[in-house]
């Protein structure tokens, strides 16, 4: 008989560091709003939308169709700035680089990504 509830004892562990290079570290603001932890009340900060403006992963070909597998620019994801701040000095639209991944907070769930960084910095970039 297999183990009951595996779960318990498996991780999935994300890896930031090559995402972060992958996407050279800048995405744009899509939208922010407070977050509070329901287990950890002291532990606060700002969940971010943001969208992905560059992606260099090599993501293969697909087996099926024989095409290449599309990137991830203009994706969005969540991720979680936990600075207690309650808002970011950072206006939609605008370009930011995550600080700090925090992996004993973070978790990949199935497909879903719980991810957790100290900071963020704004960064100005030149659009066309």
């Amino acid at each position: 008989m297999p183990i009951t509830n595996a779960w318990v004892f498996t991780e999935t562990k994300f890896k930031a560091e090559e995402f972060l290079k992958n996407t050279g570290n800048i995405f744009r603001l899509v939208s922010q709003r407070p977050y509070v932890s329901k287990k950890e009340p002291d532990e606060k900060g700002v969940t971010l939308t943001l969208q992905i403006t560059k992606d260099d992963t090599d993501y293969g070909v697909d087996k099926t169709t024989g095409f290449k597998r599309d990137n991830n620019v203009l994706n969005t994801f969540d991720v979680t700035i936990l600075n207690n701040k309650e808002r970011l000095d950072i206006q939609k639209g605008e370009y930011l680089r995550l600080l700090d991944f925090i992996p004993e907070k973070s978790f990949v769930i199935g497909f879903d990504l719980i991810l957790r960084f100290k900071d963020v910095e704004k960064v100005n970039v030149k659009t066309k």
